[in-house]
């Protein structure tokens, strides 16, 4: 379908970052806020390079879509965050700001990997009462990953990296660090064989196989230098430490600074369920390689445990990995109805 034309808004985050939504008003079944990962933008949810991307499906459907840049977007200014600082801040201000612009009492999220699992910790939080229903992409509360990401996150690389006074890593060619661009991309190329680009294989080196190739066509592929940029260290050091402690928790200060921001020598954790009654879906990739599937199974399992068994469903996608679901070229076919199954059924 022809999409309505774009309204771009931007507004402040009450600590002052800036954000941005980008609305397609295309029926009266929203508002839908969906929302990004880490290094990445809300353009993974509009690729030109497929038959029928994300945003449009929704729009058939007759939603009102609301894609949210959040600050880890690689269209806004690169900024060091925690997730605490984006669960706080970011996803608050876009659900007020939605309800302001649409008078909708509520809203329903689409949310992916990074954002998804900063969005449940702002739901975890009690700061989104007005979002009353939620489809998952790939994590949410609950981390396992994959043996080699593993081992870098106990390696303990993050702090390596943020050592040697690198501020963000990149996924495309970074002219502020030229030199060690240079090496981390010989490293990766000799690391990664299953295609020539040296932006594939820094992707999969940052963040795990984010995508099974025989899913991207060759279009996107070509183009992922479109959809990838920057991730800071800060966050990057934070995912890191969920990783190792294998669910959500604020961001490690170290003791001291624990004590003063948090009253205690380790940050507190997320795992509070008492404001995540509201209908879920999770969907995970059968293959995915960046969060194992059983990330989404532990959060589906612990809210079944703890809120009862009616308001959570979880799929699984035969042959997809992590980022796939939305960027593949028969995701609207494979993947979409999922999300899409779970805004329907949310009451208005």
């Amino acid at each position: 379908m022809n999409l309505p034309d774009a309204e771009v808004y931007t507004f402040n985050a009450p600590d002052g970052v800036e954000n941005r939504l980008t609305r397609y008003k295309a029926g009266s079944k929203g508002p839908v806020m969906v929302a990004h990962g880490a290094a990445v933008w809300s353009g993974m949810f509009m690729l030109p390079t497929i038959e029928e991307n994300f945003t449009a499906f929704l729009a058939s459907n007759g939603y009102d879509v609301w894609l949210l840049d959040w600050r880890a977007s690689i269209r806004m200014p690169l900024r060091q965050f925690t997730l605490d600082e984006a669960a706080e801040n970011d996803f608050p201000a876009a659900i007020a700001f939605i309800k302001d612009k649409t008078r909708a009492d509520s809203i329903q999220a689409v949310v992916h990997c990074a954002g998804a699992s900063a969005f449940f910790m702002t739901l975890a939080a009690g700061l989104a009462p007005d979002v009353r229903c939620v489809s998952c992409s790939q994590i949410a509360l609950h981390y396992k990953v994959p043996a080699a990401t593993e081992t870098k996150c106990l390696l303990h690389l993050d702090a390596v990296l943020k050592s040697a006074g690198l501020d963000y890593l990149s996924c495309t060619e970074d002219p502020q660090h030229p030199l060690f661009q240079r090496l981390f991309t010989d490293m990766v190329n000799l690391a990664h064989h299953e295609c020539t680009s040296s932006v594939c294989h820094r992707i999969t080196f940052l963040f795990g196989h984010l995508y099974r190739h025989d899913k991207l066509n060759a279009a996107t592929h070509a183009r992922l230098s479109d959809q990838f940029g920057n991730c800071n260290i800060t966050a990057f050091r934070h995912l890191a430490q969920i990783v190792r402690h294998g669910s959500a928790l604020r961001y490690d200060w170290g003791r001291e600074e624990n004590l003063r921001r948090y009253g205690t020598e380790t940050p507190p954790g997320y795992l509070n369920p008492e404001h995540l009654r509201i209908p879920i879906t999770f969907v995970s990739g059968e293959l995915n390689r960046t969060y194992l599937p059983e990330s989404t199974a532990q959060t589906y399992n612990w809210l079944r445990a703890a809120n009862g068994p009616e308001l959570y469903q979880r799929h699984v996608v035969p042959g997809y990995g992590h980022i796939d679901n939305f960027m593949g070229y028969r995701a609207n076919i494979d993947s979409y109805p999922l999300f899409l199954e779970q805004l329907e059924a949310c009451p208005a």
